[in-house]
């Protein structure tokens, strides 16, 4: 049988991935409750998650009863061999993820973009009209890529974790941290909307003896992009972890 130990070792870094395989190991066959009992977890969600990535590795009969595949036993083989050196993963913490959670939040409400924007009207200075689309793709790459890049490598390097389960809870503090902050703005009727507008231009009309004078609008505030970047970091922390998968097989 070909085995790719590489991915093997992926899939058993989990700490409760292990525990299953090596429960199913000592008890050939068991049922689903009595395994969760075995393995010491409560959430039905984090189980199935984790019995998903485990799927080639384990079998389930007719009866419902699970039992380590041709590959599961090669996973004890593989386990036995090296305890688990080198693959040790800890699981993050809920205290980590809501400080990485609010680290992605401050770097949301630190926009460039918009707080570019605010200085220029602020200012009242007049700026070509390409400007309002350069300010537009900065505020959206901003909110997309950075947050999540930041909360992506922060959560790798803390658990040593790649698995979704533990990736996408700092994002999902920092959503709602920063939805908790939309609402007390609005509540407090705080409003910082940012209202850009160029100089005149000239553009040719249907009338070649006329032309038209017509100007551009930017209009953004800070409460739009505490919602987009609450969104956009889930899509960044995704973008990243896809990036560091492509260039992982690149190298090998």
């Amino acid at each position: 049988m070909s085995v790719d130990f590489e991915s093997l070792s992926d899939v058993l870094k989990h700490p409760i991935r292990r525990r299953i395989i090596m429960s199913l190991s000592e008890k050939k066959s068991t049922s689903y409750v009595e395994m969760m009992n075995l393995v010491e977890v409560e959430n039905t969600g984090k189980f199935n998650y984790h019995l998903k990535i485990l799927a080639d590795l384990i079998e389930k009969d007719e009866n419902g009863k699970y039992s380590l595949s041709d590959k599961g036993q090669l996973a004890v083989q593989f386990l036995q061999k090296f305890g688990g050196k080198g693959i040790e993963q800890t699981p993050l913490r809920m205290v980590d993820a809501v400080l990485i959670g609010f680290a992605g939040s401050v770097l949301t409400v630190a926009n460039p973009g918009f707080w570019s924007a605010f200085f220029v009207a602020l200012l009242g200075i007049e700026i070509p009209a390409v400007f309002f689309g350069v300010l537009g793709f900065l505020d959206f790459g901003f909110a997309l890529l950075l947050p999540g890049a930041l909360m992506w490598r922060l959560a790798v390097r803390r658990a040593r974790s790649h698995d979704a389960y533990d990736l996408f809870k700092p994002p999902l503090v920092a959503f709602i941290l920063l939805l908790l902050l939309a609402i007390v703005m609005f509540l407090l009727k705080i409003g910082l909307t940012v209202t850009i507008t160029s100089p005149l231009t000239s553009v040719p009309s249907a009338n070649p003896n006329q032309s038209v004078s017509t100007q551009s609008i930017m209009q953004t505030s800070l409460s739009t992009i505490l919602l987009l970047g609450s969104i956009l970091s889930f899509l960044g922390v995704a973008i990243a972890e896809l990036a560091s998968r492509i260039k992982k097989r690149m190298m090998f």
